[in-house]
């Protein structure tokens, strides 16, 4: 084994005996950061491209045609 794989291995193994508090409050602190660093893409407008492969795909297929 080499030492990468035993850090990785240890670093897993440490994760088995962390509180759960502790996990779900590393989780809780990471989507806030990603929120608050992606969460203003939600209010960009959708390029004209993309807008018309959505359209596109909402449209009944015809038969023979895919």
């Amino acid at each position: 084994m080499s030492k990468t794989d035993k850090r990785h291995s240890t670093s897993r193994a440490g994760l088995l005996h962390t509180d759960p508090r502790t996990i779900s409050a590393v989780r809780d602190k990471l989507g806030e950061e990603l929120r608050a660093m992606y969460g203003r893409l939600a209010d960009e407008p959708l390029p004209d491209r993309l807008l018309k492969l959505v359209w596109q795909l909402d449209q009944p297929h015809s038969k023979g045609k895919p």
